[in-house]
């Protein structure tokens, strides 16, 4: 059976128009021509125009199509895993949106129009997040918050957090450690225990001042954490290092603390991207990481080795520090390509 053109546009919903445009570009040229010079087209076209059809509801361009079918069709799971992941993005980012809205419908519903600051601080809040996180770990952020309702909890925590600054506790003292240790938990806990996202928080609030009045934290609290937390750290270092290693340590140590976080969510980013270890970008990270683990040490190499060892051995040590196994091993690759 042979279809002419005009059958063809009609059992296809396709227009005239649009099959001959097909032919002009070779993606579907009739097999047959009439005496009189009439587009015929057989079961074969037929077949092969399903196909098209079938990879254009993929929202594939024509000419990515015309390369698939001239392939044999080889890389069509590679597309389908694609426009998967594409349709699975859209989701995260429906789900975002359907969150927000819900938020805005709460307060409307309350008879409270938003006030201009909660507009401003929404969008900023919006636009610092966009930078850091993606749509699905946006996504997953607010879910886990919903679902715990830690809300209230982090609240007191940040107030906690100010009277003790206020009372001007040292970050060295066992309280400010054990509190410190505390705040690291709660945002594990937040973001699913992953230290990646832990490190992206860091980041964007370190990064962000516009972030400060909304959460409560400036950079002057998180030192104090942080620093809390290297003290807290100091102190199972002590199980690997000597009493002289350790009046080194205390000299050195925690000075290098406020640099580790940005450079860690940094190399995070380059292992996340697939950024090769040997590649420039990463290579003078590397560098870096190379010249702060020794500055920590006082310069010293073997002091550098306990440490590296006492890291290696000690859970207490990783956690929260944004370093784990992967990023070990793609910094230790880029270390040996220098």
């Amino acid at each position: 059976m042979l279809l002419k053109i005009g059958q063809l546009a009609k059992r296809s919903g396709l227009s005239v128009r649009a099959l001959r445009h097909y032919d002009d570009i070779a993606l579907l040229t009739p097999s047959v021509r009439s005496d009189k010079g009439y587009r015929l087209y057989d079961s074969a076209d037929v077949a092969r125009l399903y196909r098209i059809q079938a990879l254009r509801r993929l929202d594939l361009p024509l000419t990515q199509i015309q390369a698939m079918l001239a392939d044999g069709g080889a890389s069509l799971p590679q597309v389908v895993a694609q426009q998967i992941a594409s349709l699975e993005r859209q989701i995260a980012q429906a789900s975002a949106l359907h969150g927000q809205l819900r938020d805005l419908q709460a307060q409307l519903d309350e008879r409270h129009e938003p006030s201009m600051d909660n507009w401003l601080a929404a969008l900023e809040r919006m636009a610092a997040s966009a930078r850091y996180f993606t749509d699905a770990e946006l996504h997953t952020l607010k879910t886990r918050r919903q679902h715990s309702g830690s809300g209230g909890a982090n609240a007191q925590l940040t107030a906690t957090l100010h009277e003790l600054m206020a009372r001007g506790l040292a970050p060295d003292s066992p309280e400010a450690g054990a509190f410190a240790q505390r705040w690291i938990a709660t945002l594990l806990e937040s973001v699913g225990g992953d230290e990646g996202m832990l490190m992206k928080l860091y980041a964007m609030n370190w990064n962000e001042p516009t972030l400060h009045t909304l959460s409560g934290v400036d950079r002057a609290a998180m030192q104090f954490i942080s620093h809390a937390m290297a003290h807290r750290r100091l102190a199972i270092y002590a199980n690997y290092c000597s009493p002289a290693d350790m009046a080194l340590l205390r000299q050195h140590y925690v000075k290098q603390t406020d640099t580790w976080p940005i450079l860690i969510c940094a190399l995070r980013n380059h292992l996340a991207e697939g950024t090769p270890a040997a590649s420039v970008e990463v290579q003078a990270l590397a560098r870096q990481w190379q010249a702060l683990s020794l500055a920590k040490a006082a310069g010293q190499p073997a002091l550098q080795a306990k440490l590296r060892h006492a890291f290696d051995m000690e859970p207490g040590l990783r956690t929260g520090s944004g370093i784990d196994a992967p990023l070990i091993a793609y910094v230790r690759e880029a270390m040996h390509s220098l």
